[in-house]
């Protein structure tokens, strides 16, 4: 139930990122690292490490499957452990990247706002995949726009106009400049979220229907 109202209470543009990450990783995951390989000398250092990496990589998919098994019975506790091993043993890997991202989420539905910001920063810190980078700083946009702090989201949307994420920022930078009662600034943000929106998609539908508003209460018209 906690996580329910939660949920609800938190509003994220393309909230529910799992199921992408998961096809990203499948298309960019455990893979072995082609400059490490050509630092080993000779076929058989070549197919230890290939060795190595299969096993390291099969650990950890088990791991991230165990987690998000958990996460779908509303394990908490089970989410958080599985989250904590994937960071502590597979520090390199994508894995550890998709467990901070479901860590944050955690403290999110535990109310713990800072402890999700420490760990989404930690996230920004640690990856060195851009994806992942623009996903953690979408999350402290939607923290941002909890707090009210129009300031901090208008900075994260400033400085994460990557392509593929311009939507989602500006429409959380709308959100927050109609909830400070700015409603020209918001219809500004609307317009460039929807403007980089899918066309005809359902985010494209709800942005749209966010700048009507802002247009029908603007009493400068």
């Amino acid at each position: 139930m906690k996580k329910e109202q939660t949920e609800r209470k938190i509003h994220i543009a393309h909230d529910d990122d799992t199921e992408k990450l998961r096809q990203w990783w499948k298309r960019n995951g455990v893979g072995i690292i082609s400059g490490i390989i050509l630092g080993i000398s000779g076929v058989g250092g070549i197919q230890g490490w290939r060795m190595y990496q299969d096993y390291q990589g099969e650990k950890a998919s088990v791991l991230y499957e165990q987690m998000l098994a958990a996460d779908v019975v509303d394990d908490q506790a089970a989410v958080v452990n599985s989250a904590n091993v994937l960071i502590a043993n597979h520090q390199s890997s994508g894995y550890a990247d998709l467990a901070r991202l479901m860590l944050a989420r955690q403290f999110l539905y535990a109310d713990d706002a800072a402890a999700a910001r420490t760990t989404l920063n930690e996230l920004l810190e640690q990856s060195k995949d851009p994806v992942m980078q623009q996903v953690a700083r979408v999350r402290l946009a939607v923290i941002a726009l909890q707090a009210g702090d129009v300031n901090q989201v208008r900075a994260l949307a400033e400085a994460s106009a990557a392509e593929g994420f311009v939507s989602q920022f500006q429409e959380l930078l709308g959100d927050a400049l109609m909830a400070s009662g700015d409603l020209k600034a918001a219809q500004t943000a609307y317009e460039k979220a929807l403007a980089n929106a899918p066309s005809n998609s359902q985010a494209a539908q709800l942005i749209a229907a966010k700048l009507n508003m802002t247009r029908r209460d603007d009493p400068s018209g």
